[in-house]
């Protein structure tokens, strides 16, 4: 998924463009900014194996924290730093394009 958005370099950063006011054709840049989905692979993290987006938390992890009889709720205080609905948007995706099983999520 993908949004593009019109922007302009002023100091340093990139600004989102309202109105082209006072502004040449050279002067816009159109950006095109990738959602991630929320388990990722890269080599250089946990060897490869596939994360929480933006954390070493592997999803394998988390299946087997739910699978051992442990609650989401339970999980979440175990591991402060993540949120409820990253965890629940990750194992739904893990689910749906990974071929992870079903799981009962409290």
């Amino acid at each position: 998924m993908s949004t593009a958005i019109r922007a302009v370099y002023r100091d340093g950063i990139f600004e989102p463009l309202d109105a082209a006011e006072g502004l040449i054709d050279n002067q816009v840049i159109e950006l095109e900014i990738h959602t991630l989905p929320p388990v990722t692979s890269d080599p250089r993290i946990m060897g490869g194996q596939p994360c929480i987006t933006g954390t070493r938390m592997p999803i394998d992890w988390v299946f087997q924290f739910l699978e051992h009889g442990y609650t989401l709720e339970q999980f979440l205080e175990q591991y402060p730093q993540y949120n409820r609905d990253q965890v629940e948007k990750a194992i739904r995706y893990a689910i749906e394009t990974m071929g992870y099983p079903e799981l009962e999520i409290a």
